[in-house]
């Protein structure tokens, strides 16, 4: 009897032949191939051949899912930052590539700026027109349907940072903007580092606010308080309740955002009253605010 030799498994098969045509610069072999290996065994390595085989086949919107998994993979090296800006460049998401742009290493993070600049400017002069509509349409949310507003919010990466800067501002007041409209547009001008002071409407008030100087929606520190306390409440007894309702709040806490502080100002007794909202203990503010809350998720309906 012959020596028996043993078959690779399916996803090394996947990851030469994935490779090989990489090298080769047969992209769609690659990413055909790159992408079973991935499903078989999804790590960093194989995730970096599929980022640089979808940007081969002009594809860097198929790249980005992987980028986020992996960003701070990425980001360890110059090389795989330059991949991230090829990528998002290319696309290109203006706002995506600011963003990232907090957390390259000092020793990039001059060159990359200079990089985005330079590509926003290429862009200004190539489709001067094209850019000047969008930012028009979306300087005037308010003029448009809740389901719309979500659409267009999709495209505001489209825009170069001043472009972006410009077109926010007066949504951040308008009552016809849905808030999660609103907070999102916030934290995309906190993304790209707005350091000039923006007038912000919220609930039952409106203040100013510098966003370059805001910790973002998912890292304020109050909306954090709450959720910690939710889980200290709920506790381990019931996992997926407490996981539920995490996540339904965090989405709702954002339309606070960034007062927050002023709308809570106990985090453990308003995570009380919400799980318990029939409570003697709920105070008739924090029924107010629950019913507001309900009333914005409801709006939300019509995004879907």
């Amino acid at each position: 009897m012959g020596k028996v030799v043993t078959m690779p498994n399916n996803s090394s098969r996947h990851l030469i032949l994935g490779t090989r045509a990489l090298h080769s610069e047969n992209y769609a072999s690659a990413v055909a191939h790159l992408e079973k290996a991935f499903k078989e065994a999804p790590d960093f390595e194989v995730a970096k051949l599929l980022v640089a085989a979808e940007n081969g086949l002009k594809q860097p919107q198929e790249a980005v899912a992987y980028l986020s998994e992996y960003m701070e993979d990425f980001l360890a090296s110059e090389k795989g930052t330059t991949t991230i800006y090829d990528t998002l460049l290319a696309l290109p998401d203006y706002r995506f590539a600011w963003a990232v742009l907090h957390h390259v290493t000092p020793s990039q993070k001059a060159a990359i700026q200079a990089r985005i600049e330079a590509a926003e400017a290429e862009d200004l002069a190539a489709h001067a027109t094209e850019i000047d509509d969008l930012a028009k349409q979306l300087r005037h949310l308010g003029g448009f349907s809740a389901h719309e507003q979500e659409s267009m919010l999709q495209s505001l990466g489209r825009l170069p940072k001043a472009q972006l800067i410009a077109s926010a501002a007066a949504n951040l007041v308008d009552p016809d903007v849905h808030p999660a409209v609103r907070i999102s547009l916030l934290d995309a001008l906190t993304a790209v580092g707005d350091d000039r002071e923006v007038q912000v409407l919220g609930y039952q008030t409106q203040g100013a606010v510098i966003p370059n100087e805001l910790p973002g929606v998912l890292s304020d520190p109050t909306l954090l308080a709450v959720l910690n306390q939710v889980q200290l409440q709920v506790g381990l007894n019931d996992p997926e309740l407490m996981k539920a309702t995490v996540e339904t709040l965090r989405f709702e806490l954002g339309y606070l955002y960034p007062f927050i502080d002023q709308a809570i100002d106990d985090p453990k007794h308003f995570a009380a009253s919400y799980l318990h909202q029939q409570a003697d203990t709920v105070t008739p503010a924090e029924r107010a605010l629950f019913n507001w809350l309900q009333q914005q998720t409801g709006k939300l309906m019509d995004m879907a």
